[in-house]
């Protein structure tokens, strides 16, 4: 062994194999970068952040969010073990924060530490999405309208929610610039004002697969950008000559329309109270609606007849019973005419739950 062997080249002290001891080390390395600065680009109107360009939606505490942009500006040597950091951050204005950060580590065997101050810059800026809100926007809208009527309340607070829910759905899938700019009510139904191709073409989908009917597509050329055609669309969507609720004859026999695709009704059948489904037929007769019925107090049951009185006219009036229902005398009827002939269609009574599923019912 020579006389250097088992000592520090550099300083003398005891190291192993004489390499460097791990104070000289130390000297010659830079153990810890701490950027003096930390910036943070939000938007104003609905709090999203912008990294590297990119805006993304983040429901973040600007305490958790502070810590998260000091920590990205410390970096540690790869040898550094043991590491702690502490990290206070006070307010010093309404787009600053100063951020004291005391980092403790090992490295090579040495225990080392440091406190330094790191100013946090809160920028603001205006999203692309909140941009494009503000200078209303769009790229179509969908005109909401029913074959030979006008839609019911109904269709139209439900093709609204419908187009709310496939917004949300969008947004939650990172889908940002796809959002419902405007629904204006007209007299003949309403028009939903969209901000991309992708949320009209899902709407007009979502509420044609809820509400039954279907759309057609027409675009219109509006300009270029970047050499790249720009069309507006509109979604032409016609709902069924019938709506939910309303009250038909098919053949002989009577149905509430429970819900309806394309061309398809699916219904209630009121003789039976069961469940059916059929083509629908233009031809068979709207009696009218669940919702806009006769209605009468019934005084007495006899022989399948109920003797009720019509609260509209104040005449004694029979209908026949409907075995499904159980009816008794007191109950409030509802009903429609075919003619001469009196349908019993259902109890007030029963209205809150047909109520209650008529979402599960739309789906």
């Amino acid at each position: 062994m020579s006389l250097t062997q088992g000592f520090c080249p550099k300083c003398g002290a005891p190291s192993e194999n004489g390499e460097l001891c791990g104070k000289c080390r130390v000297k010659d390395t830079v153990w810890v970068t701490i950027a003096p600065r930390a910036e943070c680009i939000l938007c104003p109107t609905c709090g999203s952040i912008k990294t590297s360009g990119i805006w993304s939606d983040t429901a973040v505490d600007k305490e958790d969010l502070g810590q998260s942009l000091v920590n990205g500006v410390i970096v540690f040597h790869k040898d550094v073990e043991d590491i702690e950091k502490e990290i206070s951050i006070i307010d010093t204005s309404s787009n600053r924060s100063l951020a004291t950060v005391h980092v403790s580590g090992n490295l090579y065997g040495i225990p080392l530490e440091e406190t330094t101050k790191v100013k946090i810059v809160w920028a603001r800026e205006q999203c692309d999405r909140c941009c494009r809100i503000a200078g209303s926007y769009y790229e179509g809208v969908i005109q909401v309208r029913a074959s030979g009527r006008k839609p019911t309340p109904f269709e139209l607070r439900r093709a609204a929610e419908i187009a709310y829910q496939v917004e949300d759905q969008l947004q939650t899938a990172g889908d940002r610039l796809s959002f419902v700019s405007d629904i204006d009510e007209t007299k003949d139904g309403i028009d939903i004002v969209f901000s991309s191709q992708t949320i009209g073409a899902a709407i007009s989908h979502d509420i044609c697969g809820a509400l039954g009917g279907s759309f057609t597509t027409h675009p219109k050329l509006v300009g270029q950008k970047a050499g790249i055609n720009i069309y507006r669309v509109t979604y032409s969507l016609r709902l069924p000559r019938f709506s939910r609720g309303d009250i038909i004859k098919h053949g002989r026999e009577y149905f509430q329309i429970l819900r309806q695709t394309k061309d398809t009704l699916f219904v209630r059948d009121l003789a039976t109270g069961q469940s059916r489904a059929f083509r629908e037929d233009e031809n068979d007769p709207l009696l009218g609606n669940i919702h806009e019925p006769e209605t009468g107090v019934v005084i007495y049951k006899d022989a399948g007849l109920l003797g009720f009185l019509n609260l509209k006219t104040e005449a004694t009036e029979e209908i026949a019973e409907r075995s499904w229902l159980d009816t008794k005398e007191g109950d409030t009827i509802l009903f429609v005419r075919d003619g001469e002939t009196l349908v019993l269609i259902g109890r007030d009574e029963d209205q809150e739950d047909f109520e209650a599923i008529a979402p599960e019912l739309s789906e």
